[in-house]
């Protein structure tokens, strides 16, 4: 073997031509210190720069002169080579750059945490078997007991079953409140030494200390939100994905995907078991059921009984629930939003009030300002885009104004109120009325004696292709706060989804939305891309990409955005055996726009892309 030894090196940075691996020599001082993994400074553009190490070998592919590295920051590898290639998966699925995926991956480094973290046990012989791929649709109820939905319960015995083999496990929950629960469900029958959580901390130091954990030899089991599929842990880790149709588990910057896709792409790379747990199921995962390529575990026959109700609002039927339900102990009703209201409409015209940047709808925050409800920017200077007129009247009622209504129909009873704002607390098994918006519910002791579902129809009836789904999803999670013996209402279910509900038929009316989505060409069965800056670049990208096999144009119209340019959009879809050839073409075209087509942000005034692209982006149609 030769004595030299080179280095390939990648750069953490989001600049296309930047998004490949250098080649460095390494200096006979730090030839027995270096490993793969590590955090490096390299000679770049007269300057250094900091990099990862992704390769060692004796042979240069590099026909002249390297430069020679010039640090080795840290020794402790932190980039892992399957994560390595998860990134390069990532990055040739949604056409970005590994560099952009870098920051997710690899948290920042403090110092301090690295130098008094000691790392324990030796390097464990990886878990030979094969896993399996399984979506489990759960029945939702609590414990009588603890109140805790039955799922925590699931998880922790998957999770401990797969520790008992020797391997770690990963489980994915939507939010930190789930994160919570989880660990306190596990910690119940675990030390807490084998218990790491890695949430969206915003505290580095503890983001760090967590991540080295994780670098540990030790199986663990590690408990966070999306961003946990990155994790260092072993390759051959269990991957528990709860309730993948959230929309937490949607990342919202490159490269725009969930938690399941980058879950799927990491089982495809290491075969490690992976499992899709949730009350309800989302299309993406009923189509992979459809194809085979997941395995089905259906809910026990037992339901809950849930009375579907015509009527709008506290009808008679959700009036008698509540009114029952509080002869016991706590209820829980759900509505669709946050606020006074909904929505806003012009007091002159009633035409509906949008957002000035998304065209999204307004509503009153508790501080009353108008406030978008998709992208959480103020309107205070607000005026009707048919009559000009700034006058406004509040729609249907949200959670706030539900508070004085059900307190005039239940004086004397206390009534609570939680949106996603609020911080968690613990009910109590008193009798009480606790009002939230969906993915908010809190646990109540021994369960809720009845959970009341009001503004279903304004769930279903959301502009957005996913509304039957999400509705779906919502519902179905709030019942499982539901004691076994307790008493469910929905008020405006229609007859499309009435059937998961009152028959836990959840797989055939996920199917059934599927096969309409499949006749219309929608998501999940094809893929979309979007694209967003000028007329004329978005026309070339298209005539590149309408060349490509099962590629459909579906046109360019102009786009509200933070640019100081007139932006259009470009709609693509694609079936998914072209993806690859689409995502090829799109980084090819990217790559020659570099420099060229500068845009600036109306908001920042920085510079910004000439062309953004998403794929798979839920929110365009």
């Amino acid at each position: 073997m030769s004595s030299e030894i080179y280095a390939r090196v990648v750069f953490e940075s989001p600049i296309p031509s930047l998004n490949r691996e250098f080649e460095y020599s390494v200096p006979q001082e730090l030839i027995s210190q270096i490993q793969v993994g590590q955090r490096v400074k390299v000679p770049f553009a007269r300057t250094v720069k900091p990099g990862f190490v992704v390769d060692l070998s004796s042979q240069k592919e590099f026909a002249g002169e390297l430069s020679p590295i010039a640090e080795i920051v840290s020794k402790v590898p932190v980039l892992m080579p399957h994560i390595y290639e998860l990134l390069k998966a990532i990055s040739r699925r949604q056409a970005c750059g590994v560099g952009e995926l870098l920051t997710t991956a690899v948290p920042n480094r403090s110092v301090r945490i690295e130098k008094n973290f000691e790392f324990s046990g030796v390097a464990r012989s990886p878990v030979s078997t094969k896993g399996p791929r399984v979506a489990e649709t759960l029945r939702p109820v609590s414990d009588l007991i603890s109140g805790v939905p039955k799922f925590f319960e699931r998880l922790r015995t998957l999770a401990i079953s797969y520790l008992s083999e020797g391997r770690s496990v990963i489980i994915a929950m939507p939010d930190h409140r789930d994160c919570t629960r989880m660990i306190e469900e596990i910690s119940l029958h675990l030390d807490h030494s084998q218990v790491n959580y890695a949430g969206a901390n915003p505290i580095g130091s503890e983001r760090y200390l967590s991540f080295l954990k994780q670098l540990d030899s030790q199986p663990q089991i590690l408990i966070g939100t999306r961003s946990v599929i990155y994790s260092p842990l072993a390759a051959d880790s269990a991957l528990l994905i709860w309730d993948d149709g959230d929309q937490s588990h949607q990342d919202q910057q490159a490269p725009y995907l969930t938690t399941r896709e980058i879950a799927l792409l990491r089982q495809s790379i290491s075969d490690c078991p992976l499992h899709f747990l949730s009350h309800s199921r989302s299309t993406e995962i009923q189509r992979l059921c459809k194809i085979g390529y997941l395995d089905e575990i259906e809910p026990p026959n037992w339901w809950p009984k849930v009375a579907l109700s015509s009527g709008r609002g506290l009808d008679g039927m959700a009036f008698k629930a509540i009114r029952d339900g509080l002869q016991n102990g706590p209820v829980l009703v759900q509505v669709a939003a946050p606020g006074v209201s909904r929505s806003l409409y012009c007091e002159s015209c009633g035409e509906r009030s949008t957002c000035s940047t998304c065209f999204g709808p307004l509503w009153s925050n508790p501080k009353s300002q108008i406030v978008c409800r998709w992208c959480g920017r103020l309107n205070l200077d607000h005026s009707c885009r048919e009559c000009r007129r700034s006058e406004l009247r509040q729609g249907s009622a949200g959670s706030a104004r539900w508070v004085k209504q059900l307190g005039v129909s239940f004086p004397g009873v206390p009534i609570r109120e939680f949106t996603g704002e609020t911080e968690s607390s613990l009910v109590s098994s008193k009798p009480s009325i606790v009002i939230c918006t969906p993915g908010v519910e809190q646990v109540a002791v021994g369960g809720y004696w009845a959970v009341v579902l009001l503004d279903c129809a304004a769930q279903l009836s959301v502009d957005s292709l996913r509304a039957p789904e999400d509705a779906l999803r919502s519902w179905l999670n709030a019942l499982g706060f539901l004691r076994e013996n307790g008493t469910a209402v929905a008020v405006g279910v229609t007859d499309e989804v009435s059937a998961a509900l009152t028959l836990g038929r959840v797989a055939s009316i996920v199917s059934d939305i599927l096969i309409e989505r499949e006749q219309l060409g929608f998501p999940p069965a094809r893929r979309f891309l979007s694209a967003i800056g000028s007329r004329e670049l978005l026309t070339s990208l298209a005539q590149r990409l309408e060349l490509l096999d099962d590629v459909r144009i579906l046109g360019v119209a102009e786009a509200v955005t933070n640019s100081a340019d007139r932006d259009h959009r470009l709609l693509v879809s694609f079936g998914y055996s072209s993806g690859q050839s689409v995502a090829d073409a799109t980084k090819e075209f990217l790559g020659k726009l570099q420099g060229s087509h500068a845009r600036t942000s109306r908001t920042s005034g920085r510079s910004i892309r000439p062309v953004t692209i998403k794929f798979d982006d839920p929110r365009v149609i």
